[in-house]
């Protein structure tokens, strides 16, 4: 008897569960779903450039407090973050050892932004001319770009020089001081 009860009971849970399955499925409905844990999904907010009631200039976007810095964004060692001094002048060395490893990155970099316009042998005839480009790149062998600081040189890669545009977007400061590494290497050549 216990045997038939729990098939009875077997039997009336695989229908109760199909039944629970087979409801609703494939239709659609002009109702929202039912949560049953909202959290924050109709919440008030702002959005972007939107007027603010709340805070007294009107505006919803707050600026950062004047100070702080974001995490990781601190770049306290002017040296190697802008290659220059506490007095704001250009160091004459970089702040660090080149080494092997640098050097090749540094080649690596080079062949990647710098080879077009000063050319594969650093001597200011890349691809570029070409194109009738009209002020000429630098050429990395003249007495006047060797005897360039590092630190200027740095800047020049990040910030542009003359007709060189701005590369700070692109090359990442450990790249800056290692196409900086490759260039003296080639220029002691």
């Amino acid at each position: 008897m216990t045997r038939i009860l729990s098939l009875t009971q077997l039997i009336l849970l695989l229908g109760m569960s199909l039944l629970i399955m087979a409801c609703g499925r494939g239709e659609y409905s002009d109702q929202p779903p039912v949560h049953l844990n909202p959290n924050m999904d109709s919440q008030e907010k702002y959005k972007a450039q939107s007027e603010s009631n709340f805070f007294a200039d009107g505006a919803s976007m707050r600026t950062p407090v004047e100070g702080t810095v974001a995490r990781g964004e601190l770049r306290e060692d002017d040296a190697y973050y802008r290659g220059k001094d506490a007095a704001g002048d250009f160091i004459v060395s970089a702040p660090m050892a080149f080494t092997a490893e640098m050097v090749t990155r540094g080649e690596e970099r080079y062949g990647i932004y710098c080879v077009a316009c000063h050319g594969a042998n650093a001597d200011g005839k890349g691809k570029i001319l070409d194109y009738n480009y009209p002020i000429p790149p630098a050429n990395f062998h003249a007495v006047r770009i060797m005897d360039l600081s590092d630190g200027h040189m740095f800047n020049a890669i990040g910030q542009g020089w003359l007709n060189m545009p701005a590369l700070k977007a692109q090359v990442s400061v450990d790249d800056r001081w290692a196409i900086i590494s490759y260039i003296r290497s080639i220029q002691k050549k």
